[in-house]
């Protein structure tokens, strides 16, 4: 449970106080008692079921009758989840994806008229510099949870909805009380690492998924596309790819990419970060096995499906034959809205 003074910090934190970025930590005997319990059960469970090694003990789930994730509880506290609600398949028009990467800097969102928007891990800093009102959130990322609780508190006390993975949701509990969030949760799973259960291998996924909710690019690698995130997402190496699945599941048919770069993202810090504060990242290793032949086969799968998608990022490592690319300055004085479906 959290401390008085610790949720003290991080509410003030949260609401744009001068201390915001003094996050408290768990404590160490916290830390080492976690440590202690991930230990045992990698001890005593096969490699297949190591990605639950953090919420075993805290987090339980339940299921409905198509396997799909139905209620989430970490602790005491039963989350108020939208899987179960008529949420995806309720839009049509278009959505902006904003990423983090540092085209992002040359954009003047003060020009645009943005309808509806979906940040991705620190896009949330962008409202440092601009008013940008963010209507879906996606995280997949555990690493960004852990090391950037401040920014993921500013994300949970916004009127959003937020698609997020049951680790991610365990890492906010300890750093945020669940009970001051003020976003709606859709929680997403990774098709190859469902929460609670063993890992699965293309093959797997090739026998279960049969009736075409899931798309399976590459059964080596495990390369595909989700139509239905209620039946997770593929991971891609990249939340960008996540949240594309995100809005594909939500029925926007015109997706504009923002920031997203994946160029020289070892040695080039995000929008919101200097040379000096920059977390690591994995994209430059993992682009040509990964990133990119997933961006390339979902662009081809996207096109079937009448699904427009544009890169605003004129020098992302996404070339045009993947996503037409268009300079942001294209959507001046454009106002790109989207519509909920009518009910047949």
């Amino acid at each position: 449970m959290l401390s008085v003074d610790r949720a003290a910090s991080l509410r003030d934190a949260a609401a744009g106080a001068p201390e915001a970025s003094a996050y408290i930590w768990p404590r160490r005997t916290r830390r080492f008692s976690a440590t202690l319990f991930k230990l045992f059960y990698r001890w005593t469970r096969s490699r297949a079921y190591r990605h639950n090694e953090r919420l075993w003990r805290a987090v339980s789930i339940d299921r409905d009758a198509q396997r799909c994730i139905a209620a989430l509880r970490i602790g005491r506290h039963r989350l108020a989840i939208e899987n179960t609600s008529a949420l995806l398949g309720s839009r049509t028009g278009a959505c902006h994806l904003i990423a983090a990467g540092p085209s992002i800097n040359a954009i003047d969102y003060g020009k645009l008229d943005l309808d509806h928007v979906m940040g991705v891990n620190g896009a949330i800093a962008l409202q440092d510099r601009h008013d940008v009102r963010f209507d879906y959130y996606c995280i997949v990322d555990a690493g960004f949870a852990r090391n950037r609780p401040d920014l993921v508190a500013r994300v949970v006390q916004q009127p959003l909805v937020l698609f997020a993975t049951p680790l991610v949701l365990w890492y906010i509990a300890q750093y945020f009380p669940l009970e001051n969030m003020r976003c709606r949760v859709f929680v997403i799973e990774d098709v190859q690492y469902p929460a609670g259960k063993r890992a699965l291998r293309g093959r797997d996924l090739k026998a279960s998924h049969a009736r075409g909710d899931l798309v399976l690019f590459d059964e080596a690698r495990v390369l595909g596309f989700s139509l239905d995130v209620r039946r997770g997402v593929f991971d891609g190496c990249t939340v960008a790819y996540a949240g594309l699945q995100v809005l594909h599941s939500l029925g926007f048919d015109n997706v504009f990419l923002h920031g997203v770069d994946l160029r020289n993202a070892s040695r080039t810090p995000r929008f919101y970060e200097t040379g000096v504060n920059m977390q690591p990242s994995a994209l430059d290793q993992n682009f040509g096995a990964h990133i990119e032949p997933s961006f390339r086969q979902a662009s081809a799968l996207l096109k079937q499906r009448g699904v427009r998608v544009v890169n605003l990022s004129m020098d992302s490592a996404l070339d045009a034959e993947i996503f037409e690319k268009r300079s942001w300055h294209s959507l001046i004085g454009l106002r790109t809205h989207a519509t909920r479906k009518m009910p047949a």
